[in-house]
């Protein structure tokens, strides 16, 4: 007789970006769950850009170039082809954080220095202590709204840094309208998020009556502490968090949580 599946009728929110979601979604699926597109965010160029051509033609200046996602590395590459740049003006050494980020650099011919063994800014800045030298110039290309830990750290080690946005991140109302309803209807049984900017675009959304209806009736799933913390100063509670701070960590999570 077959075992059911772990997640076997679990009705899981994606909140993630569309574009990022379709291998998550079919995982989950693989694992019995009926997963619900509903991505609360999407990524745009930012509004302005001259601080990022600006960065992008000073490119052989820097020592040092920090990614941070998947995002960051298709909107950087994309610029630079945008701006007709080539990519051999790269001279800086690269860190990444997270294994995706990684490869996805790795696609593009770019050699990856550094991985931390947990994908935070935290962890990369322990981990790259050794390495980083005062007065080293270090280009930080991220979402608008990235956390400030990596540029208040390095600076305080002596390090020049430039920190400029490559992509912002907006809200996709047509979906938090989606969850919403689905929260009405008591058709969901988790929501997921991987990001501090899904947590923030769906929770500050919903009135006070929903997120009772989510405290009641929702398992909240995240994919590692930056975004549990999100999840905790929005007043929610996290029910499940990744030990491996990836997709595949958090749907172990989610198995085993099930199981």
């Amino acid at each position: 007789m077959n075992q059911p599946k772990p997640l076997s009728g679990k009705r899981i929110v994606v909140t993630r970006a569309r574009s990022q979601a379709e291998e998550f979604m079919q995982k989950i699926e693989e694992l019995g769950g009926v997963a619900i597109s509903c991505p609360v965010i999407k990524t745009v160029p930012p509004a302005n850009q001259a601080a990022l051509d600006n960065a992008l033609a000073h490119l052989p200046a820097f020592d040092w170039i920090f990614f941070t996602s998947v995002n960051g590395v298709a909107f950087f590459f994309k610029r630079l082809d945008e701006l007709a740049i080539d990519v051999k003006t790269i001279r800086a050494r690269i860190a990444a954080v997270g294994n995706k980020t990684a490869a996805a650099l790795k696609a593009k011919g770019i050699a990856v220095e550094h991985i931390p063994g947990k994908f935070t800014a935290e962890d990369l800045l322990e981990t790259m202590s050794g390495k980083l030298l005062p007065g080293q110039e270090v280009l930080l290309p991220r979402a608008s709204i990235a956390r400030q830990v990596l540029p208040r750290e390095l600076a305080g080690m002596g390090l020049q840094v430039t920190d400029v946005p490559v992509y912002d991140t907006v809200i996709v109302d047509e979906n938090v309208a989606c969850v919403k309803q689905l929260l009405k209807e008591k058709a969901i049984d988790m929501i997921t998020f991987t990001s501090p900017s899904t947590v923030q675009n769906l929770l500050r959304a919903l009135t006070p009556d929903e997120r009772e209806r989510l405290r009641l009736d929702v398992e909240i799933a995240v994919i590692g502490p930056v975004t549990a913390a999100a999840v905790a100063e929005e007043g929610v509670d996290v029910k499940l968090m990744a030990e491996e701070y990836t997709i595949d960590g958090l749907l172990k999570a989610m198995a085993n949580q099930a199981g």
